[in-house]
């Protein structure tokens, strides 16, 4: 652990950049998801962006997670305290005021009739069980980096052997907790464990910009043949596809670290808390908007410019509230704070969030 803690302090100045560009390609393949889905139900179509869906769903979250996972040797030694509030409450307090927000809208005028007393065990449920749509990577933060911290004394090849076992039959018990925690736990874990590898191959991609690129060229053409024929879903195929394809993003992400005029993909990472939370509201006001019969667009086109959207509209919600009284919904209060720190924005997160 000091090796590695040495490691990533030593490239902590130099991960920055591609990480944040690496948050970005993922936090938009995530919007695309969302979006396409909720276009292709309203119009009952498919459209040709179903393809970028499935061609993402390899690497999108567990790119996500590995990313979250790679700053956890930085803190883990922290007191319980300090660490719980940056890498705990932190994400638990944005679960609880946005899944609050959604079940408030869902509840609609029944929190003021005579049974809303009833609805309280719905409530609490959601703290048991996260809702449909993007919350539950919220959740599942918070829990990992709970567990992650419990197990530190426990070897790490064997809590790295226990992941594997979990993610490659493929569990589905339809209990979201247990089976998103089979599904990515391990590369949440990855992160932890093999940061100063991750930090290494960053570097090197940095000086072999050509190698880089080739070897990105041909995962995309592998990844594309796999999601095709449907090997992706297959028990151990699907996680070497996810460390694959996050590896990819990692090479991407470097590259354009040299490209100007893509510096937008570096700003929705370092805010990506703010896109991943904030999309569903302009989603759900495009509601009538997409299912309007008289609308002639093909689905396809439909559901990119409502991801386009979707994203502008979570930034634009951002810019409009942030320094209202309504900016609690983007930055924790200080007096949630019980380490005693400034509250955190979201312009400023911890390492390793979002």
């Amino acid at each position: 652990m000091e090796i590695m803690g040495q490691h990533v302090n030593q490239l902590s100045v130099d991960r920055v950049d591609w990480i944040d560009y690496a948050k970005g390609i993922c936090i938009v393949w995530v919007v695309t998801l969302y979006a396409t889905n909720f276009v292709q139900e309203q119009t009952d179509s498919i459209g040709w962006m179903q393809h970028a869906v499935n061609f993402a769903r390899p690497f999108r979250m567990p790119d996500l997670f590995l990313l979250s996972g790679l700053f956890v040797g930085r803190v883990i030694r922290r007191p319980w305290r300090i660490y719980v509030d940056s890498k705990v409450l932190h994400f638990f307090y944005f679960y609880a005021l946005w899944v609050s927000l959604k079940f408030v809208n869902q509840a609609g005028t029944g929190l003021f009739g005579a049974d809303a007393a009833s609805l309280l065990p719905d409530y609490l449920a959601l703290y048991i069980q996260p809702p449909s749509g993007p919350l539950w990577f919220i959740y599942m933060l918070a829990l990992f980096f709970v567990i992650v911290r419990l197990l530190r004394s426990v070897p790490k090849i064997f809590v790295m052997s226990a992941a594997i076992a979990l993610e490659v039959p493929d569990i589905v018990t339809g209990i979201k907790i247990i089976d998103k925690f089979a599904d990515y736990f391990v590369f949440f874990y990855t992160g932890y464990v093999f940061a100063p590898y991750v930090f290494r191959a960053a570097k090197w991609a940095e000086s072999h910009l050509r190698s880089a690129g080739l070897i990105l060229l041909l995962w995309f053409a592998a990844n594309a043949a796999l999601v095709e024929y449907g090997f992706s879903f297959q028990p151990g195929i699907e996680l070497l596809m996810g460390y694959a394809g996050a590896s990819a993003v990692m090479l991407l992400a470097t590259l354009l670290c040299g490209v100007s005029w893509m510096s937008w993909l570096r700003y929705l990472g370092k805010n990506s808390i703010v896109v991943y939370l904030g999309f569903v509201v302009p989603l759900g006001l495009m509601r009538r908007f997409i299912a309007n019969p008289a609308l002639n667009i093909d689905t396809g086109f439909l559901s990119l410019g409502v991801t386009i959207a979707s994203i502008l509209g979570a930034v634009l919600l951002y810019w409009v509230i942030r320094k209202t009284p309504l900016s609690f919904m983007y930055v924790r209060p200080e007096w949630l704070s019980f380490a005693k720190r400034r509250s955190f924005n979201i312009e400023e997160q911890p390492e390793g969030a979002v």
